[in-house]
């Protein structure tokens, strides 16, 4: 009966530290995300939303407050679903962020990204770089310049990447102009409009987005490589967590 107490209040002790550490670094991510981009990055509000519920759940150890049992039940099985689903699309996000691109492809689609006072933000920088790289490597690949103009952007991002790569030294005539999308999905579906049938194509995009961006390629009915580009950290934590959910969202939707 004592050694069960002794383990009781051990195991309780380490959750308390747990709970509280997960929440103070959750709220400080949180800092230094708005600190390096805005805090209209989108998804942001899930390391506050999180950081309040480990901070929850150490306060109830703490105070041993007690729950219901069906209500304790729930929450495992919620929880256990929630991070199985996690591990299991975040597992497939990372196995993209390092693939190798074939060489001698035909068509590369840079997916654009936003665009601010004229100049492409530090997600489509790495994806333009990544482009250019390619077709410095494989002169007879082409580009897709693919995003249209959001309400907030001076110019669409398609002809912002093109620019950029002229100024890469990529000439004119291996970059086409898909400027209408908004999102993933049109992306991917209008510039396969440009591309005639049979080519080769990969897609450019920052590691964590690619998982996804093929996967709505291949649903679509078309074979793609990936191409990642860099994905710099701290942001690149929260885009790669953030695209569990972008993920989960699809495939409930049956997008996916």
């Amino acid at each position: 009966m004592v050694n069960s107490e002794i383990k009781y209040r051990t195991i309780n002790a380490v959750r308390k530290v747990l709970f509280l550490i997960l929440g103070v670094v959750s709220f400080l991510y949180w800092i230094v995300c708005i600190a390096f981009a805005h805090i209209g990055v989108s998804w942001l509000w899930i390391w506050p939303a999180f950081s309040a519920f480990c901070f929850l759940r150490w306060f109830m150890i703490r105070r041993k407050i007690t729950v219901p049992k069906w209500l304790g039940i729930t929450y495992f099985v919620l929880l256990s679903v929630f991070l199985g689903a996690f591990c299991c699309i975040e597992s497939r996000v990372i196995s993209y962020m390092n693939a190798e691109p074939p060489a001698g492809l035909d068509y590369v689609i840079t997916l654009g990204a936003a665009v601010r006072d004229g100049k492409p933000t530090s997600p489509l920088v790495f994806r333009i770089e990544k482009t250019a790289e390619y077709l410095a490597d494989n002169p007879s690949a082409k580009a897709i310049a693919s995003g249209g103009k959001g309400p907030a952007e001076s110019m669409s991002e398609a002809e912002c990447i093109r620019e950029y790569l002229l100024e890469d030294g990529i000439d004119d005539s291996r970059i086409l102009l898909e400027d209408r999308s908004s999102d993933t999905q049109e992306n991917i579906c209008f510039s396969f409009q440009l591309i005639p049938e049979g080519a080769s194509v990969g897609i450019v995009s920052n590691s964590y987005h690619l998982y996804r961006a093929c996967r709505i390629a291949e649903e679509n009915g078309y074979q793609v490589s990936a191409i990642p580009a860099v994905t710099l950290l701290p942001l690149g934590i929260h885009y790669t967590v953030r695209e569990f959910f972008a993920v989960a969202e699809m495939e409930l939707k049956g997008l996916m």
